[in-house]
């Protein structure tokens, strides 16, 4: 019997998460990668995505018997290869651990879609096909297990953790004369708070989200929709701060752009309440905590703009921050401690 990881992006070469997983558990583990989470640039292309999710699991579904350990980096994966067991009855054969489990009603839970959402994502994580769900927040842990009535013991909070994009060659002639401060992002963001924020302001913001729409944008706002994956990094580079605005709290969201911001050493501002907020950041050391109030974000742009110190030790703080607990390698440790 093998152990495999399955990962929804291109696989990378001698990858640092791989290598602390098989540190920490003593054991070879294989990767597949099945690529279906793409750029969303059309209702299209969304249903294709969800098409992929159910095609890759029900591969996974079909080569169950080869592996003793499963871990799906993509949740749906595990989530849809739990829901395949279920309803075909199989005898339960692997140890199965389901990272970055998210959940966010679609739409109204009230309404036919939203209700039957709830209720397939409550029946497979209760299924008994999942041992283990992995997340990067302690709220969002205590949030699903509330939520699908699930027991709170199968929930641990494992930091999530971005490959080191800082020290790789980045220019970009343009962007390094622009003063600017940086959004990115896509799930549960409160664009409009921090759009109306920056209208009539002095500072100047860029947002990077392919899903984003925005009626009477501020000229000092630009919101790109074609930049995705490597090319967002030129971006983090260059700019004076970073903004993650989230919307609803409870839920486990903006930690990648987060600690891909540490890594390059940039003060990052977010609001309370969030999980980043709860689990991530220490206020005035790693970063700035904001509650939802337009003067205090604006106050707190105003401050990285004008107290040089303050900025340096942010700054300092965040790449001390991400060495110590946010690498691929520590990543590959501490889930491989569940994985024994």
């Amino acid at each position: 019997m093998k152990n495999i990881v399955y990962i929804d992006m291109q696989m990378i070469s001698d990858w640092d998460f791989l290598e602390g997983l098989q540190s920490e558990t003593q054991e070879k583990w294989a990767v597949k990668s099945f690529v279906s989470n793409e750029g969303r640039t059309s209702s299209l292309s969304n249903i294709l995505r969800y098409i992929k999710y159910f095609y890759y699991s029900f591969v996974i579904f079909l080569n169950r018997n080869k592996y003793d350990k499963i871990i799906c980096w993509q949740a749906f994966y595990g989530i849809i290869y739990a829901f395949y067991c279920s309803i075909f009855r199989v005898q339960k054969k692997n140890y199965v651990i389901i990272q970055n489990l998210v959940y966010k009603a679609k739409g109204d839970k009230r309404s036919f879609i939203g209700n039957l959402y709830f209720k397939w994502l409550k029946y497979t994580i209760n299924s008994g096909y999942i041992d283990l769900f992995v997340s990067a927040s302690l709220t969002n842990c205590k949030y699903c297990a509330q939520v699908f009535d699930a027991d709170i013991n199968k929930f641990r909070f494992v930091p999530f953790s971005t490959e080191d994009m800082s020290v790789m060659p980045i220019h970009d002639e343009n962007l390094s004369k622009k003063d600017y401060v940086l959004s990115i992002g896509r799930s549960n963001r409160d664009w409009e708070w921090l759009i109306e924020s920056f209208r009539d302001s002095n500072y100047n913001l860029i947002i990077v989200c392919d899903e984003l729409r925005y009626q009477n944008i501020p000229p000092n706002v630009e919101i790109l929709n074609n930049v995705w994956g490597d090319d967002t990094y030129k971006y983090i580079k260059y700019c004076k701060c970073m903004i993650i605005p989230i919307l609803i709290g409870s839920i486990a969201s903006g930690d990648t752009v987060l600690v891909q911001g540490l890594s390059f050493s940039k003060p990052i501002i977010i609001n309370r309440p969030s999980c980043l907020a709860d689990d991530y950041i220490k206020d005035n050391e790693t970063g700035l905590i904001v509650n939802k109030d337009k003067k205090e974000l604006r106050n707190a742009i105003e401050t990285l703009y004008t107290n040089d110190d303050l900025c340096r030790s942010l700054s300092k703080n965040a790449r001390t921050d991400y060495l110590s607990n946010y690498t691929l390698l520590q990543y590959g440790k501490n889930i491989g401690k569940y994985a024994k």
